[in-house]
């Protein structure tokens, strides 16, 4: 794992990020004026998440997507857009389905060339046409009369994403580091680890293969993170594939433990209990007292979910003696946070907080901001425990302001469930209500029914 440096450090996200920004600015400069656009984006999840967000700003902004049947792009879109409303921009989607790649001649193209001056007649707002790589070169090949007309290309593809320029990424693998991406950040960064190991994949590179494992590791970190879980899973076992091919047991032990998180997280104990088992004991034949220590921590916390403190505190502290040891900062922030809620959940909250805040000292030294938030939280919980619930609340809004920054659901669910929790002991019953009601979509959408279960119980209860 790396340590806590900014962002800056994947470059390609912050070009991205510029990009984008270029784009709003455009539609909001352009705004009652015609002009074509081009965006640029091979990956269709970060396609989706883009146009989503964009359309969340602006409810004017029209998506149309093109389906394998259009011949006639104008009259399509014109049958989906009357001529007069109130559309602020039109999104088209979906040409790639209607250019095969394999194809030297398209039609559709001739078509839409014919329409030019159609477009500009009929409407008063920028027109943008999305579509990956290979399309936007037949377009500009055989639509030139449209393609004069283009006005801005937007490029949300970089050049670090073909698998050799990957191998140069000396961040590849950054854990920390991508971790403290935003969360448009790491959208991009998902986008961009997809098409490495796509490029990696088909065939298989047998010199590229330490690299995808490198890939595959973070890109099941990031999903991890944004609450795809079964995203997350299928990069996991791809990863545990490659590693028990090559007989690499150190691999197959990290795969194993990260693979027994996700099972925590959705509450599949006894599985997420099995995975971290597997891997201690190839820790322990390797001697390879981290790894040791991680699943330690790892099986504490199943303990303590079940309420078996005393072995959850165990399995804490034995991992905090060998982090200590090895001088590991994250690791000993981590099991300090983690004895501090045993020691919550026993009503022992000055010992509690003290293990919260030497969790913070540490945490912010490192600038590891996930870690920054999840300590701002136990500290609000263990001050609306003891009824001081102006400070428990800034306390929580620290920390969701931050899990929003690096959208993370889960600490958001979390978050909005505490604050409930807040507002109703102050009689404000609505308020309660709303941040609940929020927490317990957000466990659902993530694939956590314990929590929802949990979340509606409270909701019930009021």
């Amino acid at each position: 794992m790396g340590k806590g440096k900014k962002s800056i450090r994947f470059e390609h996200t912050e070009r991205q990020i510029s990009e984008l920004a270029a784009l709003q600015k455009m539609l909001k400069v352009s705004e009652g004026t015609f002009s074509f656009s081009i965006a640029i984006c091979n990956s269709p999840s970060l396609q989706k998440y883009l146009l989503e967000e964009i359309v969340t700003e602006s409810e004017a902004v029209e998506v149309v997507e093109i389906n394998e049947k259009v011949e006639y792009i104008f009259d399509f879109v014109s049958s989906k857009i009357p001529q007069k409303n109130h559309t602020t921009a039109i999104f088209i989607t979906g040409i790639e389905r209607i250019l095969p790649s394999d194809k030297k001649e398209h039609g559709v193209l001739r078509n839409l060339n014919a329409t030019r001056e159609l477009w500009k007649s009929r409407y008063s707002c920028p027109v943008v046409f999305w579509m990956p790589e290979y399309a936007a070169t037949l377009f500009s090949t055989q639509a030139r009369d449209i393609w004069s007309w283009v006005s801005h290309i937007f490029e949300f593809v970089s050049e670090e994403a073909t698998a050799i320029a990957g191998t140069r990424d000396i961040y590849a693998g950054d854990i920390t580091g991508a971790g403290n991406l935003n969360v448009v950040q790491k959208r991009f960064r998902i986008a961009e680890l997809e098409q490495r190991i796509k490029d990696a994949s088909e065939p298989l590179k047998d010199e590229l293969v330490p690299h995808l494992l490198v890939w595959l590791n973070e890109l099941s970190y990031i999903y991890y993170c944004i609450g795809e879980l079964d995203a997350a899973e299928q990069m996991l076992r791809r990863a545990i594939e490659i590693e028990e091919k090559l007989g690499r047991p150190e691999g197959m032990a990290k795969q194993y433990g990260n693979l027994g998180l996700i099972y925590q997280t959705r509450g599949e104990l006894d599985k997420a209990e099995q995975m971290h088992r597997k891997s201690l004991e190839i820790f322990e034949k390797l001697g390879l007292p981290e790894g040791m220590a991680k699943q330690y921590g790892n099986l504490g916390l199943i303990y303590k979910t079940r309420g078996e403190l005393d072995k959850a505190e165990q399995m804490h502290k034995k991992s905090l003696d060998i982090a200590e040891k090895l001088g590991r900062l994250e690791g000993m922030a981590n099991q300090y946070g983690n004895l501090g809620l045993i020691y919550k959940t026993r009503g022992e909250l000055s010992k509690a907080e003290q293990m919260h805040r030497k969790a913070l000292e540490i945490d912010e030294r490192l600038g590891r901001l996930e870690g920054m938030a999840i300590d701002y939280g136990n500290l609000g919980v263990i001050y609306k425990t003891r009824g001081e619930l102006d400070k428990a609340e800034q306390m929580l809004r620290k920390a969701l302001e931050i899990f929003e920054k690096l959208g993370l659901p889960e600490g958001m669910a979390k978050q909005y469930g505490n604050l409930g929790a807040i507002y109703e002991e102050r009689g404000d019953i609505k308020k309660a209500r709303e941040y609940w009601v929020k927490a317990r979509d957000l466990f659902a959408k993530i694939g956590m029914p314990n929590e929802v279960k949990k979340v509606e119980g409270w909701i019930e209860g009021i």
